[in-house]
């Protein structure tokens, strides 16, 4: 029987989406994603990382597109860039957990700055139109994601740099209008630029895995709307994506009930700015803190019995620096005992470096437990006087059995947007956010928003 590619039922569900149609959850999850990414793009706008790569890119030349939170005009493929790579430099952007991708920066950053460039040439792009796009390019990419782990690649590829390029490029495909062939170009374009291993962990690099995600996907459609051509196998053909990666050609996670399950409803949005496998240690710590009134001056030595992935990929024991301590299992739990918080602040380098923090980090022992799920972890102090305190983290903070509120979303995007626009425009970019609804122009995100 002749092998049809996955890549074209793909196509069609990325064309045929409608915003009416969607189901209520997925609308509402459209909504919660586009409002923690410019939340999360604006609060990381200013941080070295961002700075770097805008002067980086700036060294090639300039451009007429704007981004959140900064006062340069970038290329269109370069806003896009520095729009997914900003959302990621805090380390607090949304998790589709199973897979460990974080869905809406290279999607989201990829269609905010088409929708400006669209809307400079008098073809504005409403809020619905983006909230649908936005939809169908994080179910597209979480469900390539789920592919690919399922075939068992290698947990040192960094999924949002294998899957993103292709929600993206789904994405902006929509707003360009792309017809089924060349959808079919768009994605597997896309596939074709998959790249990012995890050794990014610990630098800048780390953020530019899903900025390069967001360029690539915008690129792909727009080479695509031309009818530059690719083969439709780039996804599940012979040496296509998921055979490279896993051996395997089985793109059943893609097809199974395409259009009426939604994988993006098992995604997830951080409370605390790490790793999102830390996240269970923290909520433990600062139970320990908050309701058994733990003192830190008090604790002889810290055990961590934690799910696997959390040894796997946050593993830096005294991080030197801020980018190592992001993921860093040890010093968010050191973090949370000395201060009982788990914000922005915590992950500065004077938190990193704090004496009483390292002196925890230094006496802390972590045990990985296959047993734990992963919205799990139990952590034991022994304190000085011989005695033991103890908690277990069942549902963490920020899961998918356990999400957060709107009103956190909200408190969330106030936190990291106003000290960079001020209160009053955070309030107003806030406000636009959640009625996208009734946005006639997505640009207006970006007049708000931008320096």
């Amino acid at each position: 029987m002749e092998h049809v590619c996955v890549v074209h039922g793909m196509a069609q569900f990325a064309i045929q989406a409608r915003w009416d149609s969607l189901p209520n959850d997925v609308r509402r999850e459209a909504s919660r994603a586009w409002l923690n990414w410019v939340a999360c793009t604006v609060g990381g706008s200013r941080m070295p990382s961002v700075d770097a790569a805008v002067k980086g890119l700036l060294l090639m030349g300039t451009g007429t597109v704007p981004v959140l939170g900064r006062v340069e005009r970038l290329s269109l493929p370069e806003a896009a860039l520095i729009g997914s790579l900003s959302a990621s430099a805090h380390t607090f952007d949304d998790t589709h957990l199973s897979t460990i991708t974080h869905p809406t920066g290279p999607v989201a950053a990829a269609l905010l700055a088409c929708a400006y460039q669209l809307g400079e040439i008098g073809q504005p792009v409403s809020g619905e139109a983006l909230l649908t796009a936005l939809a169908v390019g994080i179910e597209l990419e979480c469900r390539v994601s789920c592919a690919i782990a399922q075939g068992g690649a290698n947990q040192g590829w960094y999924m949002t740099g294998l899957s993103g390029g292709i929600g993206a490029a789904a994405a902006v495909g929509r707003l360009l209008r792309l017809n089924a062939q060349q959808m079919v170009y768009a994605m597997g374009l896309a596939a074709m630029q998959a790249s990012g291993t995890r050794a990014t962990h610990g630098s800048m690099a780390i953020t530019f895995v899903p900025g390069i995600a967001a360029r690539d996907g915008i690129v792909a459609a727009y080479m695509a709307a031309a009818d530059f051509s690719c083969s439709a196998i780039a996804i599940d053909g012979r040496n296509g994506l998921l055979q490279v990666l896993t051996t395997s050609r089985d793109a059943s996670q893609i097809r199974a009930q395409l259009g009426t399950r939604y994988e993006m409803l098992n995604n997830a949005y951080k409370p605390y700015p790490c790793g999102i496998v830390i996240h269970p240690a923290i909520d433990a710590c600062l139970h320990l803190v908050r309701v058994q009134h733990l003192k830190h001056q008090d604790i002889a030595r810290i055990e961590l019995r934690v799910h696997p992935d959390a040894l796997n990929l946050c593993w830096r024991k005294l991080p030197e620096n801020v980018l190592d301590a992001q993921v860093s299992l040890y010093h968010w739990v050191a973090a949370c005992l000395v201060f009982g918080r788990a914000g922005v602040p915590e992950g500065e380098l004077a938190a990193v470096m704090h004496a009483e923090v390292r002196a925890l980090q230094e006496c802390a022992q972590a045990h990985p437990d296959a047993a734990m799920g992963s919205n799990q972890a139990v952590v034991v102090v022994h304190l000085r006087d011989g005695k033991t305190l103890e908690y277990k983290t069942q549902d963490v903070t920020g899961s998918v059995t356990n999400p957060m509120s709107d009103q956190q979303l909200g408190e969330k995007f106030i936190g990291l947007v106003s000290p960079i626009l001020g209160l009053r425009r955070a309030q107003a970019l806030r406000d636009k956010c959640l009625n996208m609804h009734a946005v006639q122009c997505a640009a207006e995100i970006l007049q708000l928003g931008a320096q």
